[in-house]
């Protein structure tokens, strides 16, 4: 007991130091798109790919470069004494017309582009579905506290009347040790709950940077139901479009196909290049000498072919290795989807598991209401005890805490399906945000 007073007091004290406030879903998803240091991250990668793509398309255009020199000699010998100073200049081009592998090279890095750009909405995606869960967490800890606070009331009430009974008479102290071992009970689950919150506050804080409170809960109108139309073929072909790990994989069997490509135009296909010069050269000597002076203007042009013939067999074997990463890829790729399929199959057959339950558990709970009134009524014409009156209203308290705990549950799932399928927008956030309704 002093374990859960301790930790209650310390995650208190770390809410208390930072500045509360009361956020909707919708407010805390967008404060952890905004603070993530993952997410900045994977946009800087995109933003540096976007760059790499104009880095390597510079390659297929001319290559222009200016080159100069100034020098001076000097020779001192018993037959030669002499000096002379030169100067060039000269500008170069350098314009690869045909070559295949650079091609391939600038559809590999667009791939890389592409891949980081479905990264980035991946992350954006995984972090969504994070934040949401932690503010459900946070919902679903505060639903089992206001729960555990009704019971700690109501028990009360049945301690107080107890105990009038007990200094009149009318009970033994065996009833009044009953009745205040099961107040005492529940106020250890009291504090067990508040811990429970303080750390799914702590969980938040660490997300977003504040402290939620004023914490809303799921409507009860909220429809607990599957759309009629959804099926698990209709919900894997939404994944095989939309699921963005999925999209990362068939962009990877795309680059890994590619580089097939480079590999052969590497070691199999000649590049030819315009070849080109512009040049100016000046040269001064002292008249004792027989060098020649003056300036020297030389221009060229031409083309260059270079054909790979044989490098040891390294260029076969390097086609081979790419041919087979990319069978890996390919593989990598039929995992993945597997995995994924059987995640939406479970998924699909949890949230109709989920319907069902919630509709038993609210006959449960007229069930539980029902055996509490008779307790209460053999109570007090002497057919039930004390014990008996305590345990139908602690498992009254149960079923109803079990009750929002699968509502909670079940609006998880569904985040966790939509999120499978690569449908967790932003408009489903706002849509699901109208449900959660100010707590009364």
């Amino acid at each position: 007991m002093k374990k859960h007073i301790i930790s209650t007091l310390i995650a208190a004290a770390t809410i208390s130091s930072a500045t509360v406030h009361a956020e909707s879903l919708y407010d805390v998803y967008k404060l952890a798109i905004q603070t993530d240091p993952g997410l900045r991250a994977a946009a800087a990668t995109y933003n540096a790919q976007k760059e790499q793509v104009t880095v390597t398309k510079g390659s297929l255009y001319p290559s222009i470069s200016l080159n100069g020199s100034l020098g001076y000699a000097k020779n001192d010998t018993p037959t030669t004494n002499y000096d002379a100073k030169t100067n060039a200049v000269s500008l170069d081009l350098d314009y690869p017309i045909y070559s295949p592998a650079l091609n391939y090279g600038v559809d590999a890095v667009e791939l890389n582009y592409k891949s980081a750009g479905v990264s980035y909405d991946n992350k954006k995606e995984n972090l969504s579905l994070t934040a949401l869960t932690d503010y459900f967490n946070l919902l679903m800890a505060q639903s089992t506290l206001n729960t555990t606070l009704s019971q700690v009331k109501s028990t009360k009430s049945e301690l107080d009347q107890v105990q009038k009974q007990y200094d009149v008479g009318l009970v033994s102290i065996t009833d009044l040790q009953d009745a205040q071992a099961e107040y005492d009970a529940v106020k250890v689950t009291e504090l067990t709950d508040r811990s429970n919150v303080a750390y799914a506050q702590k969980v938040l804080l660490q997300l977003t940077g504040r402290v939620i409170t004023n914490i809303p809960e799921l409507s009860k109108s909220y429809p607990i139901k599957l759309d009629p139309t959804m099926t698990v073929d209709s919900l894997i072909q939404q994944a095989i479009k939309n699921n963005k790990e999925l999209s990362i994989l068939d962009i990877s069997v795309q680059s890994a196909e590619n580089n097939i490509d480079i590999k052969k135009a590497s070691g199999r296909t000649p590049t030819v290049s315009i070849t080109g010069s512009l040049s100016r050269s000046n040269s001064q000597s002292n008249p004792n000498t027989s060098t020649p002076d003056g300036t020297y203007n030389k221009g060229a042009i031409g083309l260059a072919v270079n054909m790979p013939l044989y490098s040891g067999g390294s260029i076969n074997a390097s086609i081979r290795q790419a041919a087979a990463e990319a069978e890996a890829s390919r593989e990598s790729r039929d995992s993945a989807l597997q995995s994924i399929e059987l995640n939406i199959r479970s998924l699909f057959l949890e949230l109709q598991t989920s319907v069902a339950r919630i509709h038993a558990q609210q006959v449960l709970i007229k069930s539980r209401q029902s055996a509490l009134e008779a307790s209460k009524a053999g109570y007090e014409v002497g057919t039930r005890n004390l014990v008996e009156l305590l345990t139908a209203q602690s498992n009254l308290f149960d079923a109803r805490n079990a009750y929002q705990q699968y509502r909670y549950s079940f609006v998880l799932q569904k985040l966790q399906l939509l999120e499978a399928t690569g449908d967790l927008t932003e408009d489903k956030i706002k849509g699901l945000d109208k449900w959660l309704v100010a707590a009364k």
